[in-house]
């Protein structure tokens, strides 16, 4: 997108803001390509909100904490994603994936042994106890989550995504978490909080196995780069693919896949950087501070940044940094408040100019 077309996004952005009862999807012809639509995502789309008393406990060390770690940025949470998908018109996802290749490594909630009287249904946890990769934001903190494994969301995803065939891509973003708060201090680390499991080039294979199995729609890294020697070739030979040819599919992108070693010849994408001939995907969460570069850059490769973080804008009812996003013209702008929180204010992300 170039900068006129942020400024038109931007424009129609400011008559919700008067008018306050627009949603409007833009009609982008099948012919567009992809990285010159438009789509809202949510950050964090399987978080549930942490339990009130978890929160006031919580708070009672925000001080300690610093801000970067105050606990109300903890206090959002996200419908399930297929209600997401057909209510709000989201097509960006994001999903936290925690390995434990043994099973039960995040069973156990270690805060509420000093939460007095919470107590949770480990019941409801059980599917904890199995191997595989599972969905939770912080170990031992804030776990609640819609989808306890990485399976069920994407076979969650899947079946809407078969249902609606004619949807405009999905952008599942995933970001494989190879540290938490066992990480982070020792103290923690001895009164019980976990270390997070770091990834294998067995386990990268093992998630690459789960995209295969879960999501039939998935469009494959072989699929776009059509025989071209990379990704970056076939952008630069014959451009991207137009949005006809993708309607009903779902491209996984690996956060720092690169750094992690994810395997080349697999079939998910990689958020990476402009020296990488197969990176097509950037994240510059920060618009205000890369709005001139974002702009460039989504002449070429798609951007995903973010119109609020950590529940602040939308306690301030502060628009700065979606206007940045938007001016931007970055493709995937990711948010908390697809709908609003009334308790905070009325701050909310409209479906104004994104593709559905």
């Amino acid at each position: 997108m170039n900068g006129l077309t942020g400024v038109y996004f931007f424009r129609i952005f400011c008559a919700f803001i008067l008018a306050q009862n627009l949603a409007i999807a833009q009609d982008f012809s099948d012919t567009t390509p992809l990285n010159q639509l438009r789509v809202l995502a949510s950050h964090n789309s399987y978080k549930l909100e942490p339990k009130p008393k978890t929160l006031k406990f919580l708070s009672r060390f925000s001080k300690r904490l610093g801000e970067s770690n105050d606990p109300k940025q903890l206090q959002y949470g996200h419908l399930p994603i297929s209600q997401q998908c057909s209510e709000y018109h989201i097509r960006g996802l994001e999903l936290d994936v925690y390995n434990d290749p043994k099973g039960g490594r995040y069973f156990k909630h270690r805060i509420n042994f000093f939460i007095l009287g919470q107590r949770i249904r480990e019941k409801s946890y059980r599917p904890l106890k199995a191997p595989g990769f599972k969905i939770l934001h912080i170990p031992d903190v804030d776990y609640e989550t819609n989808y306890l494994t990485l399976n069920d969301a994407l076979i969650e995803l899947n079946r809407w995504s078969l249902a609606n065939p004619n949807h405009a891509p999905i952008f599942l973003n995933i970001e494989p978490k190879t540290s938490s708060l066992g990480d982070e201090s020792k103290i923690l680390r001895r009164l019980g909080f976990k270390k997070a499991i770091p990834y294998t080039q067995e386990d990268l294979l093992l998630l690459d196995a789960a995209f295969k199995d879960h999501l039939s729609t998935l469009y494959t890294q072989q699929e776009f780069q059509k025989g071209y020697p990379s990704l970056r070739a076939r952008v630069d030979s014959i451009s991207w693919p137009v949005l006809g040819e993708v309607r009903g599919r779902i491209f996984a992108i690996i956060d720092a896949g690169a750094s992690l070693g994810y395997p080349s010849n697999g079939v998910a994408f990689i958020y990476g950087n402009v020296r990488d001939s197969n990176c097509v995907f950037l994240i510059r969460n920060e618009p205000a501070e890369h709005q001139e570069e974002i702009t460039e850059l989504t002449r070429s490769f798609i951007v995903r940044t973010r119109a609020d973080a950590g529940t602040l804008e939308a306690r301030a009812n502060n628009y700065q940094r979606l206007r940045a996003a938007l001016l931007s013209g970055a493709q995937i702008i990711s948010t908390d408040y697809y709908r609003l929180n009334p308790s905070f204010s009325d701050y909310v992300v409209p479906f104004i100019g994104f593709v559905k």
